[in-house]
């Protein structure tokens, strides 16, 4: 007879001496029991989906300002106000080695090569148009336009090239503020941008016109462009009165 098994009082299986075929058979049920419910205990899955009598779990959102919560802090500023700046940070910005801020004091530059643009009034009596006023600085060109046209419908502009004629581009003139009463024909205003300096013998070339109903007319300054050409310069812009 073949030795059983029995269980103690943790309900573990232990081998016990031989006994008779009906105790076997009584152990051997039990024992498939234990086994059987000892799987359905490890592989049992969790509760993914409620029951039809259970009731499914919502999730709430709260949002702060319903629970008396600041969304935003809002800090006024006062010009007159001393700003308070942590010690550590004033400790720090002092701890980094001085640093040259200065501008370059000689910028390349455009600087005009031609003589200042004088008496306007004769000048537009004679052409119908003429350059006026000229201001360079180191990223445009800005002038002033004198026209002598009493036509309600003409185009004021000026012409220029970047690339010695190879191309170049018509930009209109605006009217200027006619702040003379007095004065003799009208007033427009230009501005042209300049690309920055890659070679020093670069050039800009100009010329202004006006077109109406009497024609075409043109101040080349005398059939040879007004130009301006790049130079080192120790101020800022260059104007001509």
């Amino acid at each position: 007879c073949s030795n059983s098994l029995i269980f103690d009082t943790h309900g573990l299986p232990t081998t016990a001496p031989p006994s008779d075929p009906t105790t076997s058979l009584a152990d051997a049920s039990r024992l498939e029991r234990f086994l059987k419910d000892r799987r359905r205990a490890q592989s049992l899955p969790a509760l993914l989906h409620p029951g039809p009598g259970c009731q499914e779990r919502k999730k709430s959102v709260k949002f702060a300002d319903s629970m008396g919560l600041t969304l935003a802090e809002i800090k006024h500023f006062s010009t007159l106000e001393e700003p308070q700046i942590p010690t550590k940070v004033l400790h720090r910005h002092r701890s980094f080695p001085p640093q040259d801020l200065t501008l370059d004091p000689d910028p390349d530059q455009l600087v005009p090569i031609f003589p200042e643009p004088w008496d306007a009034e004769h000048r537009a009596q004679r052409l119908r148009v003429c350059l006026e006023r000229i201001t360079v600085t180191r990223f445009d060109v800005r002038g002033q336009i004198r026209v002598l046209d009493r036509s309600p419908v003409k185009e004021v502009g000026v012409r220029y090239t970047f690339n010695e004629w190879l191309s170049h581009v018509d930009a209109q003139a605006l009217p200027g503020v006619a702040d003379q009463p007095d004065l003799l024909g009208e007033r427009f205003v230009f501005t042209v941008h300049t690309p920055p300096c890659t070679d020093p013998n670069e050039a800009v070339h100009f010329a202004v016109y006006l077109r109406g109903h009497e024609g075409e007319f043109w101040d080349n300054n005398n059939g040879q462009n007004y130009t301006l050409r790049y130079r080192c310069s120790g101020n800022a812009f260059h104007p001509l009165h």
